[in-house]
């Protein structure tokens, strides 16, 4: 009987520590001031080259199963990402594509901390490859309120980018 009271106690010990572990410490992920922008989106940047219409002699050449009339290269370019608020450059990142052959799409997710408040927000990229300029971008102008997380997001299809909960 004794060893049942003392198995008791040890579980009761052991179910305390777990529950003042579950509640103490605190921990907290923000501050009472701060908010968080987070950018989180895939896109297939523009293929490095244009596809090339084969000659007769070069499909003979393959085996029976390999020919097609375009040869086609598989590579994409990384895409370029660059976030402003209020003039300051938040991110600047290049994406590499995903994929053995490079030939996937380019992900990002990247979560920042910023003091709560009014940000004029100019997010941009360039997936073509080019040496200047980008190919997609927006001026926004947000909100964020305490605690909030701000998601930006970009829709491949139409070329735009999601400022938190607008349509897609």
């Amino acid at each position: 009987m004794k060893r049942y009271v003392y198995q008791a106690i040890a579980y009761g010990l052991f179910a305390a520590g777990i529950a003042s572990f579950s509640a103490w410490p605190s921990w907290r992920l923000l501050a009472d001031d701060e908010a968080i922008i987070s950018i989180s989106f895939s896109h297939a940047a523009q293929r490095i080259g244009e596809c090339r219409r084969l000659t007769q002699e070069e499909m003979n050449e393959l085996p029976p199963n390999m020919r097609r009339p375009d040869e086609c290269p598989r590579e994409r370019h990384p895409v370029h990402l660059v976030l402003s608020a209020n003039d300051d450059v938040l991110l600047d990142a290049v994406l590499p594509p995903s994929g053995l052959w490079k030939d996937g799409k380019a992900n990002v997710y990247h979560r920042i901390r910023v003091p709560a408040g009014d940000y004029r927000f100019r997010i941009a990229i360039s997936d073509s490859g080019r040496s200047a300029g980008f190919d997609h971008e927006r001026t926004a102008t947000v909100e964020i309120a305490p605690g909030e997380n701000l998601v930006i997001g970009f829709d491949g299809t139409s070329g735009a980018f999601l400022f938190g909960a607008e349509e897609q």
